[in-house]
């Protein structure tokens, strides 16, 4: 792994919390039922589904035998309504049916399903989903993506599955993989042939998530560079400012990347598990647990984004007023196009603004645009086109084929990440 330079988040790493203080956090009373986690970072609530991915490195029988590895696991895993695993490497298949043991002893609710072992050499490895079945069902049967007769993109091909909720109207197919290293950048690219094949698998519109050990920076793949997965069809919700890594590297290694119809439901929170903050292990046992860090995304069960329903979660109150403090700038809507179907957003003051995760509604609440990573520079403007295009630094697209603004009269109402309306534009 090569060391990142640039400002994205690392933890500081607690070097004087020992083993005994890891166990007692581990085993003192630990109850899936009170909904117990030493940092507050619950499952998710009733209305939402926790997904995302974990390398867990090179899990087999060896690291299956550490007791103290397999708690901190077990309760990581516990965090997730779905959550992908990568690197399993384990002949035998005992690994996998230990950690569950230990995931069932904490929440008897949670199955799984594991892939073939894969892999050009003799070192192979397998991916596996495990889910809750009170909130998520498996819909269909999982499979290895087919890749088209004479090429070969990827060593370990990624595992596909698709899930809904038991409640509400959640549904996705699932991809997830751990490139090569020495071929992220070709691998990474290919993802756009598993997203597409994904979307034959269910009903129209609905969502692909793309996640995993993608090797995505550092010396393996320039996130700042063009990519046919940086297209505007797609959204990283773990964006270049993470550290996914546990060790002295500076690496978001590990993504998240949605496609489809994915608006309604994303609750604009993502992220890493920083774990050893968590249980206060020291390097020597994080390292033992991993060295990646997971991440996740929450999407609610029903499309929040419709019927004015995201409000009443991303703002409790429920609040119409405009937040003046809350706005960390100037920023303002300019411009609204009902016809030509865009919406402008300029920063008046002189520094620039993130508005990561922020969103765009019409005035009735049935259409919703989360901004994907995203900034207002100083002094310039931002457009949102209702087309489909590919984003840019200051072009970015609904990716939709329906007309968002009503021709006779509506307005364009912004709030940031909290649900705080910012600013509204009417036309």
């Amino acid at each position: 792994m090569a060391k990142k330079r640039g400002s994205k988040r690392k933890n500081s790493k607690n070097m004087v919390i020992g083993i005994a203080v890891i166990l007692l956090i581990a085993f003192s009373g630990y109850s899936y039922e009170e909904g117990y986690f030493p940092d507050e970072f619950y499952p998710g609530e009733k209305e939402e589904i926790v997904t995302g991915a974990f390398n867990i490195q090179v899990f087999g029988t060896t690291k299956a035998s550490n007791e103290d590895v397999m708690e901190i696991i077990s309760d990581i895993i516990c965090r997730y309504d779905i959550i992908a695993i990568q690197e399993i490497r384990d002949s035998s298949g005992t690994a996998i049916e230990i950690l569950m043991e230990k995931v069932k002893e904490k929440n008897p609710d949670y199955e799984y399903v594991i892939g073939e072992r894969l892999g050009r050499t003799s070192s192979k490895e397998q991916y596996a989903y495990i889910y809750n079945t009170e909130k998520t069902e498996l819909v269909g049967t999982p499979k290895t993506y087919p890749e088209d007769p004479g090429t070969d993109p990827f060593h370990r091909e990624p595992f596909i599955a698709s899930f809904r909720s038991k409640e509400g109207d959640f549904i996705g197919t699932f991809a997830t993989i751990h490139t090569d290293p020495d071929e992220a950048e070709s691998e990474i690219a290919a993802l756009t042939g598993v997203a597409e094949y994904c979307m034959e698998l269910l009903p129209e519109d609905e969502m692909i998530i793309l996640m995993g050990d993608f090797n995505a920076d550092c010396t393996y793949f320039n996130e700042e560079g063009p990519s046919p997965l940086r297209s505007g069809e797609y959204n990283w919700l773990i964006g270049n400012e993470l550290d996914t890594t546990t060790k002295s590297t500076i690496c978001t290694y590990d993504r998240i990347v949605v496609a489809g119809d994915y608006q309604k439901y994303y609750s604009g929170e993502s992220g890493a598990i920083h774990f050893d903050e968590i249980y206060g292990t020291d390097q020597e046992m994080t390292e033992d647990v991993s060295d990646h860090y997971p991440v996740y995304a929450k999407f609610y069960t029903r499309s929040k984004g419709f019927a004015g329903s995201i409000d009443n979660l991303n703002n409790p109150g429920n609040s119409t007023e405009t937040c003046d403090t809350c706005n960390p700038g100037e920023i303002e809507i300019t411009g609204l196009n009902l016809n030509d179907e865009w919406v402008t957003i300029s920063n008046k003051g002189k520094s620039s603004v993130n508005i990561t995760n922020w969103r765009i509604s019409n005035s009735e609440n049935t259409h919703s645009y989360i901004f994907p990573m995203a900034s207002v520079v100083g002094d310039e403007t931002i457009t949102l086109y209702s087309g489909k295009g590919e984003n840019s630094e200051d072009h970015y697209y609904w990716n939709t084929g329906d007309e968002i603004w009503n021709d006779a009269g509506d307005t364009a109402e912004l709030y940031d990440e909290k649900g705080n309306r910012i600013d509204s534009f009417t036309a």
